[in-house]
């Protein structure tokens, strides 16, 4: 139970379904899980930027029950949330998340571009936005800390949303870029996007970047035996500001194993002069 001492947050959704005092559970647990991912992904950051080396973003979080041990009231669904661990910390991640909230839902609704935007808080939040489109629903979140008076408060309604997709709105297409990496994933369709066409898979380059990759339905065969493989895809390239960037496949092959030292021989020819024989086993780091 929490003490008096607790930074209390409360997470509530009000306004269409929940004016029917009801709300599908699935949907409330899931704004609670992704409220709990917001705290951890400002968390783990802050802890880094204060010295840690093992950030966990854990800050304890309890569900405290009603006098009647309920979490609705007329007109909406809501849960009382302590800070039970790491306080100090607990408490500059959600006055974060609450000015992130503000910051979409005011200001114009999109952030100043010049700012840096944490993608991962942002895709949380867009997750809880298709859970409020979907029950025509408003998400407040508070924070009461010990000490003070009145509560830091955040209302995240239609301003929010439209921001929110206006974020994850494409910038810019290319076409015919080709992508190398292992097609580490397959899903039947992708749920941040909103067309359903054909299917989807994530393709992870050697520098570790994920791409989302849709695919023609006509392609299924051949894509899932080059599942967990080095693959080149082309196609066309979208690019976003904050969701994660997708290529709509128009082919995907194997990659071919590559002879480094053979490309190395052929291309230095002309520059024997300048390149030491030993170049690529020092590049390599042999000995």
């Amino acid at each position: 139970m929490a003490m008096s001492d607790d930074a209390i947050i409360t997470v509530k959704l009000r306004k269409g379904l929940a004016d029917r005092n009801r709300l599908l559970l699935a949907h409330f647990l899931r704004v609670l899980d992704e409220f709990r991912q917001m705290m951890t992904i400002v968390g783990k950051r802050i802890q880094r930027e204060r010295g840690s080396n093992s950030p966990m973003g854990d800050f304890g979080l309890e569900i405290i029950a009603g006098d009647k041990g309920s979490a609705l009231s007329p007109g909406s669904v809501w849960s009382p949330l302590a800070i039970t661990t790491n306080t100090t910390i607990g408490i500059l991640a959600a006055q974060e998340v609450i000015g992130t909230l503000n910051q979409l839902e005011h200001d114009d609704g999109i952030p100043n571009p010049n700012h840096e935007i944490d993608r991962e808080l942002i895709r949380s939040i867009a997750r809880v936005a298709r859970i409020q489109r979907s029950d025509k629903t408003e998400l407040e979140i508070s924070i009461q800390r010990p000490g003070y008076t009145g509560p830091l408060t955040a209302t995240f309604g239609s301003a929010g949303l439209s921001s929110v997709r206006a974020l994850q709105s494409p910038t810019f297409e290319v076409e015919g870029l080709s992508l190398y990496g292992k097609l580490v994933e397959l899903l039947d369709r992708d749920p941040s996007d909103e067309d359903g066409k054909g299917f989807w898979g994530e393709l992870r380059k050697d520098d570790g970047e994920a791409w989302r990759i849709q695919f023609r339905q006509s392609d299924v065969d051949k894509v899932a035996k080059l599942f967990r493989k080095q693959v080149v895809i082309t196609g066309k390239a979208i690019y976003y500001r904050v969701a994660t960037h997708k290529l709509v496949a128009d082919s995907i092959d194997a990659d071919a194993e590559r002879d480094y030292e053979s490309a190395f021989d052929e291309l230095s020819g002309c520059y024997k002069n300048v390149f030491s024989p030993d170049l690529l086993r020092s590049v390599r780091g042999d000995e």
